[in-house]
């Protein structure tokens, strides 16, 4: 080798991953979301929201569907069903505050039915986002379980 060729190190290649996002038909997603969100009766709210009927076999393989979805992510349903009462302690902590900051007078009652509410949607809306990130393969779960000794 001359002068001029002498390398004293090689450049590393840079690595581009590709991320290919898949193209799911708006009323596809929004059944998907549905089933995902594990809320009865997933048929009546698909027709609540407009979307067309499906028959009981198609409404049987949209929740095998979902079940595998889901499935695909167990690890951290443990995290979402803790994150979602976070949310919805703060959503409840919001509710009762009026627009000066200040406390207002809510039932017992209305607090237990409210954080209900308020759980059952933060847990639901997060559970078929992180479902559908899944299945458009935006994220992936690199969660590898270990005993601990």
């Amino acid at each position: 080798m001359g002068r001029g060729k002498v390398r004293f190190w090689k450049k590393k290649k840079e690595v581009v991953k590709k991320v290919q996002i898949k193209h799911i038909p708006l009323p596809i997603l929004i059944r998907q979301a549905i089933y995902d969100s594990m809320l009865e009766p997933a048929e009546g709210i698909a027709d609540a929201l407009g979307l067309p009927p499906i028959s009981d076999e198609v409404s049987e393989m949209e929740e095998r569907a979902s079940q595998e979805r889901l499935e695909s992510f167990s690890s951290l349903i443990p995290f979402i069903d803790s994150h979602s009462d976070i949310a919805s302690r703060i959503a409840m902590a919001s509710y009762v505050l009026d627009d000066e900051g200040n406390k207002a007078e809510v039932s017992e009652d209305e607090v237990e039915r409210l954080s209900g509410l308020f759980k059952l949607v933060a847990l639901s809306s997060s559970m078929s986002c992180v479902s559908t990130l899944f299945s458009l393969g935006l994220i992936e779960s690199k969660v590898v379980s270990k005993d601990v000794e």
